[in-house]
């Protein structure tokens, strides 16, 4: 099978969405976890790794660590919990390896999810109400915070965990699209002993995607996801880049068997497609046949693409066509497994594999399928972990919380600057330029932060 193109032709440019709310939450975070018990990070089961907003661990290691260096706290240390929502969409052959690799990387415990399964959800609220029963004489009522990406879930989590807990309706609103949640809720109960209550907080994006092919890659796997705001990409573009994953992954599993419980259904029988269709990586082809079938057509007869790009997109989301991990977990990154590797990040965030045991899981990778998948994708997550953290320190080295174009801002006011204490020196009357400070400061007790804190007292 070579009808597929080997490189998928990504956008050139890369857009960022990081809007005034996104800034305002993160630069309020740090204030809210000073009454929080335990956080809950929501990420998307389709994007294990796309996912996750390094910006949410630096601000927890930065309070763990001001929290030793003060005597006077009390109490049990604050617990994080990782919970991948969306469980019905994803790939369920990932979900043990990624809670390996976070476990082994991290020490981070993972749960997977779907908000519609009171199973699942009974989990989520067994481990809350457990730390609120073993601290039960320090801490009268658990406070969690719940934070995450833009539509990974969250809300509908909470509602979820509420309906559990109390046998109540919902309490926050949910939407399919980005950005629903725009400030911090108030407390909401999800169980009454111990007594357990919740907090939403506005999905957070990166400031910066990344450069090249990555980036582009994780801009249209969040646009596929609803992650971010849709508008920015083409919606073309969209559903090209899925219709090039599904032929990949049709053609990475021609070779297992119609009954291996691995092999998918392919886009061939799940859309409403002729029978003698053939797999097509020509987007238009597919659209033109599909037009036809759905009865997506404009005044005249002229075939809509527009409607059935709309239609695609939704079946995606909905899952209509299969479950769909879209983060990948190639094969021949094992090849490139460097020594130590892990020596290079923050030593606070990754925990060292002993070198007996890198060794062994070196020589013994291959013994079976499964302990190939853990090593892949263990490795996968080692070097998403790296390179994020790379890529948030790049883009901004002093704040991690303001997005490129305030960056530019800042850049073309030091230049001002500097030019201003030039025309000083020679003389001559500059006033000093005075700009208006918006928003709330790191730190700050007003606004919603405040009356948050404000709460616990």
């Amino acid at each position: 099978m070579s009808f597929i193109r080997p490189i998928f032709p990504y956008p050139a440019k890369i857009p960022s969405w990081f809007a005034g709310h996104m800034s305002r939450s993160l630069r309020e975070l740090p204030t809210l976890l000073e009454n929080i018990d335990l956080v809950i990070e929501a990420r998307d089961s389709r994007l294990p790794l796309t996912s996750i907003n390094s910006n949410f661990d630096k601000l927890l290691l930065s309070k763990k660590s001001n929290s030793n260096n003060n005597k006077k706290l009390k109490g049990k240390e604050r617990e994080k919990l990782i919970v991948y929502t969306k469980r019905d969409l994803g790939e369920k052959i990932y979900e043990n390896p990624l809670k390996k690799a976070f476990k082994n990387h991290l020490n981070q415990n993972v749960l997977f999810v779907d908000t519609r399964s009171d199973k699942d959800v009974k989990e989520v609220l067994k481990y809350a109400v457990r730390i609120a029963k073993e601290n039960e004489e320090i801490i009268p009522d658990l406070r969690v915070l719940v934070i995450g990406m833009p539509n990974v879930g969250k809300s509908s989590l909470l509602n979820a965990l509420r309906r559990v807990g109390l046998k109540k309706g919902k309490a926050f609103r949910t939407g399919a699209e980005a950005g629903i949640t725009r400030k911090l809720t108030g407390t909401v109960k999800i169980y009454e002993s111990p007594s357990v209550y919740v907090y939403d907080t506005p999905g957070v994006m990166v400031p910066y995607l990344g450069k090249g092919v990555e980036g582009a890659e994780k801009g249209l796997r969040l646009a596929l996801t609803a992650g971010i705001k849709e508008s920015l990409f083409e919606q073309d573009a969209m559903v090209d880049y899925l219709l090039w994953k599904m032929n990949k992954r049709l053609i990475d599993e021609s070779n297992l068997n119609d009954n291996d419980p691995n092999k998918h259904q392919t886009y061939l029988s799940l859309l409403p497609l002729p029978f003698d269709f053939k797999p097509t990586d020509n987007l238009y082809t597919l659209l033109d046949v599909l037009s036809n079938r759905l009865g997506f057509l404009k005044k005249g007869g002229e075939k809509d693409f527009e409607s059935t790009c709309n239609w695609l997109i939704k079946s995606f989301r909905e899952g209509k066509l299969g479950e769909f991990t879209l983060d990948e977990f190639p094969k021949d990154q094992l090849k490139q497994k460097e020594p130590n590797s892990l020596t290079n990040y923050n030593q606070d965030q990754i925990i060292s594999i002993p070198q007996e045991d890198e060794n062994e899981l070196i020589t013994n990778h291959s013994i079976s399928n499964s302990n190939d998948l853990d090593e892949r994708v263990s490795k996968a997550v080692e070097q998403y972990l790296i390179q994020s953290s790379t890529i948030t320190n790049k883009s901004d080295p002093t704040n991690s919380s303001i997005s490129m174009n305030q960056q530019k801002k800042a850049d073309k006011r030091a230049k001002l600057e500097e030019r201003d204490n030039k025309l000083r020196l020679k003389g001559i009357n500059v006033p000093i330029r005075t700009y208006g400070k918006r928003g709330l400061g790191k730190g700050s007790k007003t606004g919603e932060a405040g009356k948050f804190a404000r709460s616990r007292r």
